[in-house]
């Protein structure tokens, strides 16, 4: 089986899919496509498998679009997949479209982190025909988790069947790489401090001016650290962004290719999203034994449930993050160290990356055969 694995950005196989195309050419000829950028020449080192470059920008550009499409059609003409799979928006939109017109057989799209819910008007039609769009020219359509299945459905993006690989998510965690380590706390937070942690884009829809006026209302010694890059796409307003670059306790690393210092530095992740798909820094946080304060949305619901391995509270309510955040400090250190055995115990029952990668597999095997190949 020739199997072509498509993103957007290299950034996601550099760290989400890390490892995953690598293993995956045990059992079949693998190859990466993506946009250029910094971290693809560590793709290319690190999977050992063939990597090329089609430029793919991300947002809504028609024109752009279209001189993707036909650099897609060409690479995938002259590669001749058996299997094409895409995930993140644009890569879908892109790959889907070219892979339908080359005639590969089997056209899979994962959909991940659904942009639509959380747009309105014109825009959200826009989102909406692209999606259907995008479903109409794959053969099997992938939703990273039940929640992002429902809305799916609930939006008539596809009328074909939607399966969930294992129990969600498109990359599992490799439990043994993120695991409890105090040998891992380095430089990060304040000695003594109680620390929360964020790690993501610093983009206007993870609900930062939330998170940061929710900590602004708290009492008592505590940090704030931000782990990920401005996301210049969709920013932070200017008066959060400001809070974020003088308050005395809010410390920022821009993009850290190793976030396990910072999750073990920290005592609880708080992720406030307004929309997500399968959040993986859940599953990492989880891993290494830190409870997560979360947004009610699809994924995060999925993982964490109120009292056992964290907090679920509702998108875009700045009270109500800060009352759980307080309440999560006035905790003694062991039962956050139950929350946080609760957290590791279901990320290794539910989420291991091995056994995720063999759901995959098995996945690909199956739509192969049905496809005759």
């Amino acid at each position: 089986m020739n199997l072509v694995i498509v993103t957007t950005v290299p950034e996601t196989l550099a760290t989400i899919l890390r490892g995953q195309p690598s293993w995956l050419k045990q059992y079949c000829s693998v190859v990466c496509i993506t946009s250029p950028g910094p971290m693809l020449e560590k793709v290319k080192e690190h999977e050992g498998v063939k990597v090329l470059e089609v430029h793919m920008k991300r947002g809504i550009s028609p024109f752009r679009d279209l001189i993707s499409i036909f650099r897609m059609w060409q690479v995938l003409r002259r590669l001749k997949p058996d299997v094409v799979h895409s995930y993140t928006p644009k890569a879908g939109l892109v790959t889907m479209l070219a892979a339908f017109l080359v005639g590969v057989q089997v056209r899979i799209h994962t959909f991940t982190g659904l942009v639509f819910p959380t747009s309105s008007g014109l825009k959200r039609k826009v989102l909406v025909a692209i999606d259907r769009l995008i479903s109409a020219a794959a053969t099997k359509v992938v939703p990273e988790g039940e929640g992002v299945a429902v809305d799916l459905r609930a939006n008539d993006i596809t009328s074909k069947p939607l399966r969930v690989i294992g129990n969600g998510n498109i990359a599992g965690v490799d439990t043994q790489y993120f695991r409890p380590d105090k040998c891992l706390r380095l430089q990060h937070g304040r000695c003594g401090a109680f620390t929360f942690c964020f790690v993501g884009r610093l983009n206007r829809d993870k609900g930062l001016q939330e998170l940061v006026s929710a900590f602004n209302s708290l009492e008592g010694d505590s940090t704030l650290l931000l782990v990920g890059d401005l996301d210049a796409t969709a920013p932070v307003d200017e008066v959060t962004l400001k809070h974020i670059q003088s308050h005395p306790r809010i410390q920022t690393t821009g993009f850290l290719e190793d976030i396990r210092p910072a999750l073990e530095a920290c005592d609880v992740l708080v992720l406030p999203s307004y929309r997500e798909g399968f959040p993986n820094v859940v599953l990492q946080a989880g891993a290494m034994s830190k409870p997560v304060i979360a947004s009610d949305i699809n994924g995060c619901n999925e993982v964490i449930e109120n009292g056992f391995n964290g907090w679920l509270v509702q998108p875009r309510d700045a009270r109500a993050l800060a009352e759980r955040m307080a309440h999560a400090m006035s905790l003694s250190p062991d039962e956050r160290a139950t929350l946080g055995g609760n957290a590791r115990a279901r990320i290794v029952e539910r989420y291991e990356q091995t056994a995720y990668r063999r759901k995959l597999l098995e996945f690909y095997r199956e739509v192969a055969s049905e496809a005759g190949l």
